[in-house]
């Protein structure tokens, strides 16, 4: 039986959904978090953090949306998201050639684990790289779907996955981890 490794869906937010969320981002984030990245490992975009609370009102449905077909596809068991839960705000600006480099999403803490890594692109303005490669099938591929703003993937725990540079151009996505009971 192949397991998918990640789900996608197109158009999960429109322009004036997208301008909103921005608008929450720029107005409610929070700077007093550090984001923290493996010394290793290569990131240059810059990581605002938002709570769901913030977000939920315009987004809620991609959280059911996620949470569906990690029920129908994935089969995890999640907790809950809860309004203090942090979502990060990505910016990968082309003045910088913002980047990510390959990296494990992986729980720093003994009490849950990530089972999925859900991103959705809210970039407001065209740009060029960023294309987002995942190791699976046995080699790397871009998974081509995160691309389109509004576009929205959910990805397997345990997949190598990074963001190219992008070279023209801004870059945003929001990034949740959907966490659940260790693994044993």
């Amino acid at each position: 039986m192949e397991k998918f490794i990640y789900w996608y869906w197109d158009n999960m937010l429109n322009q004036d959904q997208i301008k909103q969320i921005n608008l929450i981002c720029e107005k409610h984030n929070d700077p007093s978090i550090e984001d923290n990245v493996d010394g290793d490992v290569v990131k240059t975009a810059d990581v605002k953090h938002i709570k769901w609370k913030f977000l939920k009102p315009v987004i809620h449905h991609v959280d059911d949306l996620w949470r569906e077909r990690n029920q129908f596809t994935f089969g995890f068991d999640l907790f809950p998201t809860l309004d203090i839960d942090m979502w990060n705000i990505n910016i990968y600006d082309s003045k910088n050639d913002a980047e990510y480099d390959f990296h494990y999403d992986d729980s720093r803490n003994n009490i849950s684990d990530i089972k999925l890594t859900g991103i959705v692109n809210i970039s407001d303005e065209p740009y060029e790289g960023g294309e987002f490669i995942a190791h699976y099938e046995n080699e790397f591929k871009e998974i081509p779907e995160i691309k389109n703003p509004g576009s929205s993937i959910l990805l397997r725990h345990g997949t190598l996955h990074k963001v190219n540079p992008v070279t023209k151009g801004i870059r945003k996505t929001l990034s949740y981890w959907l966490s659940g009971p260790r693994f044993i």
